[in-house]
């Protein structure tokens, strides 16, 4: 999901915004715990909000405490765990590999080189824990670049292929609720894939990279925009969340449009 499922901070109350950073800095430990130190460049938003989603919808017994951390060495954060923060955090670090994987791809650097090596030692134990989400984002990543050698210039196509992944992310247990979280997913995953190549296609054209909407007349991707992020709130809103319902509703209906929306103000002045 890399970096576009955030809070909208301005219209959360400070609890909330206090309750959102507890998760994320949960998640930073188990991160640290589980795969060292280093694994903490790794984390991102996206996990944070997986992590509070799933501990809402199955009301996880939560733990709550406090620790310092190389980045808060003087005041110790509160910070929350749950049962599937440690699930957060494994597939925080197999998505992390591939795209580490991906701008190796690009940069060729030595460092870029010697962190995809220590990601990859961390693979087996993640696979072996979670096959069938390792499975889905293996076989969708070879896929969309399969697409991408292709110039496949349907977006419908690598759109519904990067939702297959999320949604196989979302459906953390194979239960009642696997169904929906997939779809939830899947819908969030076709979101985020068109609205990052909404956002990069001005850039990919001078460059000549490769983006689906490279062909598409027009500039104003709002209404198709809208329609893939209204399927995955539609589901949402199916799910008996009670406990940080709002939270998720921040990320769902105002976090996920920041960066189009900084991207469509520079679009109109440049």
């Amino acid at each position: 999901m890399f970096g576009y499922v955030v809070i909208n901070p301005k219209t959360l109350s400070k609890e909330e915004k206090n309750r959102y950073r507890s998760f994320y800095c949960g998640l930073c430990h188990k991160l640290a715990d589980k795969y060292g130190n280093l694994s903490r460049a790794t984390l991102t938003y996206d996990m944070t909000f997986l992590t509070i989603l799933l501990s809402s919808l199955y009301e996880l017994e939560e733990t709550q405490n406090r620790r310092r951390c190389a980045r808060h060495p003087i005041r110790s954060n509160c910070y929350i765990e749950s049962t599937v923060t440690s699930y957060a955090a494994d597939m925080n670090i197999l998505l992390s590999y591939f795209q580490c994987l991906d701008d190796l791809k690009d940069d060729q650097s030595t460092i870029g080189e010697k962190s995809c090596k220590r990601l990859e030692e961390y693979l087996p134990l993640i696979e072996e824990a979670n096959p069938r989400q390792y499975l889905a984002v293996n076989e969708c990543l070879q896929r969309l670049k399969m697409m991408e050698m292709s110039n496949e210039l349907n977006p419908d196509l690598p759109a519904n292929c990067f939702g297959e992944l999320v949604g196989a992310l979302f459906a953390w247990r194979q239960d009642d609720y696997a169904d929906r979280l997939y779809s939830m997913g899947a819908a969030l995953g076709r979101f985020i894939y068109l609205l990052d190549a909404v956002n990069d296609r001005r850039a990919d054209i001078k460059k000549l990279r490769y983006n689906p909407l490279v062909s598409c007349k027009g500039n104003d991707f709002t209404p198709m925009l809208t329609m893939m992020i209204a399927e995955c709130t539609g589901e949402f809103e199916k799910l008996p969340i009670k406990r940080d319902r709002h939270i998720i509703q921040n990320v769902l209906y105002s976090g996920v449009w920041q960066k189009y929306k900084v991207e469509k103000r520079k679009g109109e002045h440049s």
